[in-house]
């Protein structure tokens, strides 16, 4: 797969991290997903609330990277995906610029509250930004209190108001 948004600076090696008041040395990097990443990125997908097949995620990992328009990052300690993140960018009639929504973010939940969710969403920030985008967009569901904590910290402002209709065909 290529790697989009996984440019310079993509490595965080050996970043210090608090666990249970102790701190702990691992290695971090942020790239770009690519077709080996399927299994770990299906069992984040569970985690998420979104079970599926290893064959479906890397036939969607396979579509997508055929798009200039998205991206798909992994975090890894220590050599293991531990987090993913997605994001499409997409123009608007009604605006000028495109804007940048983040359409997957789940990190494994024994690797939580070690930066790398943030790490991943400044890194879509940051190609959000070389393209030109206005804005980054996320939605995450209600009871998802630490997702929404984070996202409000990092500078999103809550928009309350979306509404879906599920189409039958899918």
């Amino acid at each position: 797969m290529r790697s989009r948004g996984a440019g310079p600076g993509a490595s965080d090696d050996g970043a210090p991290c608090e666990h249970d008041g102790m701190a702990i040395q691992d290695s971090r990097l942020i790239r770009a997903a690519g077709l080996s990443d399927a299994q770990a990125i299906t069992g984040l997908l569970a985690q998420l609330g979104y079970p599926d097949e290893i064959a479906n995620v890397s036939a969607r990992l396979e579509r997508l990277d055929t798009r200039q328009d998205t991206g798909v990052l992994v975090a890894e300690i220590d050599g293991q995906v531990t987090a993913v993140a997605a994001y499409q960018l997409m123009d608007l009639l009604e605006r000028r610029q495109p804007q940048c929504r983040i359409t997957t973010l789940v990190v494994r939940a024994d690797a939580r509250r070690r930066g790398l969710a943030r790490g991943l969403l400044e890194r879509i920030e940051t190609v959000a930004s070389e393209r030109g985008c206005f804005r980054l967009e996320v939605t995450t569901q209600a009871h998802r209190e630490d997702a929404a904590s984070l996202y409000l910290a990092l500078g999103f402002q809550e928009r309350p108001r979306r509404l879906v209709k599920p189409l039958l065909s899918s």
